[in-house]
C-alpha cells in the first residue's frame, strides 16, 4: 500500500530555520555545539521526509501515473534530491566550522557561529520553492486511494447513469469513499467475496464523450492509470437517457473505453426496467452484443453481472 500520509508536515525555510535555531538557542553556550545541534535538527528532519516518503522507482504502475498526473514524478524528485542536496551541504559545513571554532580563539568562534548560521540560512533559502512544492505535493498525495492487489472490476460510463449505485448494489458492504485528486469528485472503492475470494470494485467519474486526444492531461492520466487495474470493466448504459447523454454519446465512449483497456469490457443495461421492448431492441442492435440487462436500484439483474465476474475470473 501506498502510503504518504507518513510523510511528515513540511514545514517552510523559515520555520524550519526558527525550530533550529531555537534549540540551539538553549543549547550550553558552547559555539561547536551550537553549530551541531543546527546542523543535526535540518538533516534529521530531512531525513525523515526522504525516508518516509514511498520510493518512486518502485512504484507499480497505477500509482506512478497518479502521483505522475498529480503533482509531476519529475518535479517530486527534483524536490527530494534538493532536500538531500541541502543536507550533505549542511553536514560538510558543520565538520568545516566546528573545526575552525576548536582552532580559533574565545572571540572568533562566536563569529564562525555566526557564520554558519548565516551559510544555513543561504542553503535552506535556495530550496524554498521545493519545500513549498513538497508541502503542496503532501497534501494533495496523503489521500491518494489505497488500492488492494486483488482481482479487479473498473466500473465505467458516462456520468449520471447509475455507476454508483451499480456498486453499491454488486457490494455486499457500504463502500468505502476513498479521495479522488484529478477531479473534485471521488472515486468509490468496494468489494464483495465468493467462494472465499475478494473482489475489488472501482466506480469510476463520469467520462464525458470527446476522443481520447481531447481530453486534458489529467482525464487521459486518469483513464490511463485505471488501466493499469482493471482484469474486468463493466461499462454503464442508460438507454432511458435520463442521464442526460443520449444513446449516441453513450455509445461512443463505451467504444473509446473498449479500445483503452486490455480487460474484457461488459456492457451493462441499467434502468432496463424503464425501457419498453422497441427502445431495448433497437439499442441491442445499435450495441450488436449481448448485454447484461439490471435496475441497480432495485437489485434486479445484478446476479448475473456478479456470476460473469466470477466466471472471467476463473478462465
Amino acid at each position: 500500500m501506498i502510503e504518504f500520509k507518513k510523510v511528515p508536515t513540511v514545514f517552510s525555510a523559515d520555520e524550519l530555520l526558527e525550530i533550529a535555531f531555537g534549540r540551539a538557542s538553549k543549547a550550553p553556550a558552547k559555539a561547536g555545539d551550537k553549530v551541531k545541534i543546527v546542523s543535526k535538527t535540518i538533516r534529521d528532519y530531512f531525513k525523515k521526509i526522504l525516508k518516509r516518503t514511498p520510493n518512486l522507482g518502485e512504484l507499480p504502475s497505477f500509482y506512478f501515473e497518479l502521483i505522475d498526473a498529480i503533482v509531476s514524478i519529475a518535479k517530486l524528485k527534483k524536490a527530494l534530491a534538493a532536500l538531500q542536496w541541502a543536507s550533505n551541504t549542511i553536514s560538510r559545513l558543520e565538520k568545516e566550522y566546528v573545526r575552525r571554532i576548536r582552532r580559533a580563539s574565545k572571540n572568533e568562534k562566536n563569529r564562525h557561529r555566526k557564520e554558519f548560521y548565516g551559510r544555513v540560512v543561504s542553503i535552506l533559502k535556495q530550496i524554498e520553492d521545493q519545500l513549498e512544492f513538497l508541502a503542496g505535493a503532501r497534501e494533495k498525495l496523503k489521500n491518494l486511494p489505497s488500492i488492494k492487489d486483488e482481482f479487479t472490476v473498473v466500473i465505467s460510463g458516462a456520468p449520471n447513469v447509475g455507476k454508483s449505485t451499480f456498486l453499491r448494489a454488486i457490494t455486499t458492504a457500504k463502500p468505502r469513499v476513498e479521495s479522488y485528486p484529478f477531479t473534485t469528485k471521488q472515486i468509490l472503492l468496494g468489494y464483495f467475496e465468493s467462494n472465499h475470494l475478494e473482489y475489488q470494485i472501482v466506480d469510476t467519474p463520469g467520462l464525458l464523450d470527446r476522443p481520447l486526444e481531447k481530453r486534458n492531461p489529467v482525464e487521459r492520466q486518469a483513464i490511463l492509470a485505471l488501466k493499469h487495474l482493471a482484469d474486468v470493466v463493466l461499462f454503464i448504459f442508460d438507454p432511458s437517457e435520463t442521464c442526460g447523454f443520449v444513446v449516441k454519446e453513450q455509445m461512443r465512449i463505451y467504444e473509446e473505453i473498449s479500445k483503452t483497456f486490455e480487460a474484457e469490457v461488459i456492457p451493462v443495461i441499467n434502468k432496463a426496467d424503464m425501457l419498453d421492448r422497441e427502445v431495448l431492441e433497437n439499442f441491442l442492435a445499435m450495441l450488436g452484443r449481448n448485454a447484461y440487462l439490471c435496475s441497480a436500484e432495485k437489485k434486479t439483474g445484478v446476479e448475473e453481472v456478479v456470476k460473469k465476474i466470477v466466471e472471467l475470473r476463473k478462465a
